[in-house]
């Protein structure tokens, strides 16, 4: 599929994805809930294609909890990735855009490699690359969250991030992808991988 954004000079942002990306509706006033028990059930009859079985009440629940967690940071877009069979979502895919300001007046990839890196694991996965949009950086890493509650462990979040320069604007395009799986490390970075490359203007 191929979804088209909206903001500001960035109006032909786009990117192009799988059908088991999931858009989440980030702006607008559109009823999460209502909106997630209609996209719940398609996910059920994409399941059914794939010979998988969904519960559209446990899809409806996660759904209004991602999306509404990627409102909340109000991205350009925002995708979830869900994998036929499973009932949550897998990752989620966050598209926005990084724009010069009185105290950063130029977006600059060594700028955006600064603030964007830590090092609760270490030294991150930092690499320089070109992708069709321009110059870009690419970093994978791993994030601990704040706990949510008194007990138990704080979870740890895997994360590949994209930031990319396109010559047309002065803001840079980002991409951030999450999850929790640790097994989803190695197929999850050959397909954002893939993702970033189709980054258009």
């Amino acid at each position: 599929m191929t979804t088209e954004m909206t903001a500001d000079d960035l109006s032909n942002l786009g990117l192009e994805c799988s059908e088991d990306w999931v858009p989440f509706p980030v702006a607008g006033t559109l009823d999460l809930g209502y909106w997630a028990k209609h996209q719940a059930q398609c996910l059920v009859e994409r399941y059914e294609r794939d010979g998988e079985k969904g519960n559209a009440r446990l899809l409806a629940r996660d759904l209004k909890r991602a999306a509404t967690d990627s409102r909340g940071r109000e991205p350009l877009g925002a995708f979830g990735w869900y994998i036929s069979g499973h009932q949550m979502v897998a990752a989620v895919l966050e598209l926005d855009a990084i724009h010069p300001d009185a105290t950063f007046p130029e977006v600059t990839l060594p700028l955006i490699t600064e603030h964007m890196t830590a090092r609760d694991f270490g030294d991150p996965d930092v690499r320089e690359v070109r992708l069709p949009l321009g110059d870009a950086v690419r970093i994978r890493q791993n994030l601990i969250e704040e706990k949510k509650g008194i007990f138990g462990p704080r979870p740890v979040i895997h994360t590949l991030f994209y930031a990319v320069r396109p010559s047309s604007t002065d803001a840079a395009i980002t991409l951030l992808a999450s999850w929790t799986e640790p097994v989803l490390d190695e197929p999850l970075e050959g397909i954002v991988d893939a993702i970033a490359g189709t980054l258009h203007l």
